[in-house]
């Protein structure tokens, strides 16, 4: 190509980095046309790298201050600040349509409405289509539904600040991609308010900015019971639905008889007890007796 060694580099860099991994259902597939290999076979490539080399050194800036309250801790309510609920989708009559020009139908509500009675689990996310969100996060929540739903929770809810015809787009092409029915609530927090409120918000960088965080709430009727937290928008453990699952979980009842382990077990003592009398029995039997 003849182009300056720097250049080449970030050029190498941005192919690596932005080229759609071949994944099933994931956010590269949904995305065909948004890979860096259609910008190497398109026409002027030396003005065209000289552009991508910019925006790639554009996506690092400092974090940006967010004013947002404390994070909320377990024992608090639900602060009372309203959401859209998806429903589905109507035309003015009110009929089902399938076509992707429909209006989203949402409710406008406070989300410890959306969310209901009983044990409920609220997800955050950090955004429709976005690589973690779309390839693990959802997909897990959708498949672990019949588990954490025969560990009592009544109702499983995802939250991002995304519009409502994003998220709607979006659940409906994981949907396809996995050849099955979500049972979950989507919710859009288009302004933010939610998330400020609860102090699950954070600036994700260039491109991506004020982002819900990462997160998952354990609910029971609008208070909130256990918070879990994933920095970034890459990172997923602490709010996956194995670990909602693995938290909710009963634990095993502790044994009758505790195992000391540094020291002789309880079993061990009483066998040494009886072989004592045994051979005291054995050879003397007037001192058994007479105890």
């Amino acid at each position: 190509f003849n182009l300056p060694l720097p250049d080449m580099l970030l050029l190498i860099a941005g192919a690596v980095s932005l080229s759609p991994v071949q994944i099933p259902c994931s956010h590269a597939s949904m995305h065909p046309m948004g890979s860096f290999r259609a910008m190497l076979a398109a026409p002027n490539l030396k003005q065209r790298h000289q552009h991508a080399s910019m925006n790639f050194m554009g996506r690092f800036r400092n974090k940006r201050e967010i004013d947002a309250a404390e994070q909320i801790t377990a024992g608090t309510a639900l602060p009372d600040i309203e959401i859209e609920a998806i429903l589905f989708d109507v035309d003015t009559e009110g009929n089902a349509m399938d076509t992707e020009y429909s209006d989203v139908a949402s409710a406008v509500l406070p989300v410890a409405s959306a969310l209901g009675n009983g044990t409920t689990v609220l997800v955050g996310m950090p955004g429709a289509f976005t690589p973690t969100c779309t390839d693990k996060h959802l997909p897990s929540f959708i498949q672990q539904s019949p588990a954490l739903k025969a560990l009592g929770v009544q109702r499983v809810a995802v939250l991002t600040t995304n519009d409502r015809f994003v998220n709607s787009a979006w659940n409906k092409a994981i949907e396809e991609c996995m050849a099955t029915k979500s049972s979950l609530l989507m919710l859009s927090d288009g302004d933010g308010d939610l998330v400020k409120a609860m102090g699950l918000v954070d600036d994700m960088g260039f491109g991506m900015g004020v982002r819900s965080k990462r997160f998952a709430l354990v609910v029971k009727d609008g208070i909130v019971e256990n918070v879990l937290v994933d920095e970034g928008y890459t990172e997923l453990e602490n709010t996956s639905a194995d670990a909602i699952i693995e938290l909710l979980s009963p634990k095993p009842a502790a044994s009758a008889l505790s195992v000391d382990t540094d020291g002789p077990s309880t079993a061990v003592l009483a066998g040494l007890i009886l072989a004592l009398f045994a051979a005291l029995y054995y050879y003397s039997p007037e001192i058994v007796a007479s105890s």
